[in-house]
């Protein structure tokens, strides 16, 4: 069995022009703010791959905004990476070799390539936090990377908060709950603050590690099951079509954000009767 993929026949295309077609049909409007989460692999095969899907998402939202996350987990301690772990006898080096976030050359990992082509495209801005940026392009983009807590960086006065005000919407291209970034918003909203995380930055011209506050992210590791429930329970709030492996959905973001307010709400409730 061949398991090089760069072997395998191409035998599944998704055009830019099938992708426009879906979007519009599956209800996204040309002054929408769309949080966009991209799984290219899904489509079998996109000709132009990232590039096309940028140009088309601008094609549609021409007079709206496409929100990516941008964010920059390698630029965390390196103490409290998974993976991979760092070994304790040389954590610090790494900590204190990394360079200061930089919201125009730090570049994004570990999301796929469309974020961080969608990054360097002129007319895009990020946020500045050095963690948890947002990169945005659009009517609102300016306002929407220039307001971004350091503390609780998903929550009260983030461009996450910035999309649920506008009555914004999430896009998967491919994607699923897992990695919708949105539920954020709810768990910040939600859950006392708990954990402190650093990041270097720049300041008087030298690297410092600055402290934040923030929420146990994923505290109950159930995005998908969230996502579910959600479905089952709010099937007017999502629009979903099938793609090569996978699906395309547009859904309703303050919806979501409301409903897994409520659903944290009760798991909190819960899980405070059982201690």
């Amino acid at each position: 069995m061949n398991t090089n993929w760069k072997q395998n026949a191409i035998n599944a295309v998704m055009t830019p022009q099938q992708l426009e077609r879906m979007l519009i049909s599956l209800g996204v409007k040309k002054t929408d703010s769309c949080l966009v989460h991209t799984a290219l692999s899904s489509f079998g095969f996109i000709p132009g791959g990232e590039q096309s899907v940028v140009t088309v998402l601008k094609s549609i939202l021409s007079q709206g905004d496409i929100v990516m996350p941008a964010q920059s987990a390698d630029l965390s301690d390196p103490q409290t990476w998974e993976y991979p772990p760092a070994a304790a006898n040389v954590a610090d080096r790494i900590k204190y070799s990394l360079p200061a976030f930089d919201p125009q050359t730090t570049p994004i990992h570990f999301i796929g390539k469309t974020p961080e082509y969608f990054r360097t495209l002129p007319g895009t801005c990020r946020s500045s936090h050095p963690l948890y940026s947002f990169c945005a392009w659009g009517k609102h983009a300016q306002e929407i990377c220039s307001q971004q807590p350091f503390d609780l960086p998903f929550g009260s006065g983030s461009p996450l908060d910035f999309l649920y005000q506008s009555n914004g919407k999430i896009i998967f291209l491919g994607t699923d709950y897992e990695s919708c970034t949105a539920l954020h918003l709810a768990e910040s909203l939600v859950f006392a603050p708990s954990i402190t995380e650093a990041a270097p930055v720049r300041e008087n011209n030298r690297t410092v590690w600055k402290k934040f506050k923030n929420v146990a992210l994923e505290k109950y590791d159930d995005f998908n099951q969230l996502g579910a429930a959600f479905e089952q329970q709010r099937p007017a709030a999502i629009a979903v079509l099938p793609i090569f492996n996978g699906e395309i959905k547009v859904i309703l973001l303050k919806e979501l954000v409301d409903f897994a307010s409520k659903y944290y709400q009760n798991k909190e409730k819960t899980a405070g009767q059982e201690d």
